[in-house]
């Protein structure tokens, strides 16, 4: 073989290989298909969208993983997200799905909760949209602990593990190793719960494991079940609560809703006072599917006459 053919061959090699890595980062895998949206919630959207930029601004602090995360951030970012795109990444994806009409909400898992939810929440447009251009342009982004704050807030992301995540973040230059340690391994916990099949955890995997940044000594507290899409509950309606419960333990039953809702274990005072409810639902499966079948049309009656 001639020093050309060799030369011509090798290059064909490396290009190859520099185009599958490109395939391998621009294509979506969590997000790829109906059956995998289809196991979606609005709330697991929600959720794995703070949890994918919160991994991006983790994976920003070193050096090695800079070009993949540039790359990502360019990837994501859009004016508009109102095409969904098999080519794009899940992160792209994700955020298509909590600003669609009802053509992506119907992707979900429950479209009409779905949209009761969209009514709820308020998405920081122009704070992502900086955070991605940004990165995606090789600069340092402002105001990274405000855009967390506001996805927090806007999204109702409820989870005190990871606005505790946020804050050592946003200091990560000041935690010592130990702290790193921490950090790195609560986010990979979460990221092997929520973002199993997703296009971002194998490189963050990769950086954990080559900084030797997992901890032993860290809990896995992550529960791996979607997240179902309850509406946030007001004072106006837990206060119906009273109907069915002692009207001095709403407070508590507002709690049991809130803990519930972010997956953690619930006290034993909020499941106590939330017992006449819990009580009045095993009253109804006991009694049979023709009253479970009831349940239901009830259940969907309520559902069509909630306002958004």
């Amino acid at each position: 073989m001639s020093k050309i053919t060799t030369r011509w061959v090798k290059f064909l090699c490396k290009s190859i290989c520099k185009m599958e890595f490109i395939k391998e980062i621009t294509e979506a895998r969590m997000t790829r298909d109906s059956s995998n949206q289809r196991v979606l919630t609005y709330t697991d959207c929600c959720e794995r969208t703070y949890l994918s930029l919160l991994a991006l601004e983790f994976m920003r602090n070193f050096p090695s993983y800079t070009s993949f995360v540039q790359d990502y951030c360019k990837k994501s970012r859009h004016h508009n997200y109102q095409h969904f795109k098999i080519s794009g990444t899940d992160l792209y994806n994700l955020i298509y799905f909590i600003r669609g009409d009802e053509h992506a909400l119907g992707k979900l898992k429950d479209p009409g909760a779905a949209k009761r939810m969209q009514a709820s929440i308020a998405w920081p447009k122009n704070d992502v949209a900086d955070f991605l251009s940004k990165v995606g342009s090789g600069l340092k982004p402002t105001n990274i602990n405000q855009m967390f704050i506001r996805l927090e807030n806007g999204l109702d992301i409820p989870n005190t593990d990871y606005k505790n995540n946020r804050r050592s973040l946003t200091n990560f230059s000041r935690l010592s190793n130990n702290d790193k340690k921490t950090l790195a391994t609560r986010i990979l916990y979460a990221l092997r719960a929520k973002l199993r099949n997703s296009d971002i955890i194998d490189d963050f995997s990769k950086l954990v494991a080559g900084k030797g940044l997992e901890s032993n000594w860290v809990d896995d507290t992550e529960p791996t079940v979607s997240s179902p899409d309850i509406k946030p509950t007001t004072s106006a309606d837990y206060v119906y609560y009273r109907l069915l419960a002692k009207p001095e333990n709403l407070i508590l039953i507002k709690g049991f809703l809130e803990y519930m809702r972010a997956g953690k274990p619930i006290p034993g005072n909020m499941v106590r006072a939330y017992q006449p409810v819990a009580k009045a639902m095993d009253d109804i499966v006991r009694a049979g599917p023709s009253y479970i079948n009831m349940l239901r049309s009830i259940q969907n009656r309520a559902k069509n006459s909630v306002k958004s």
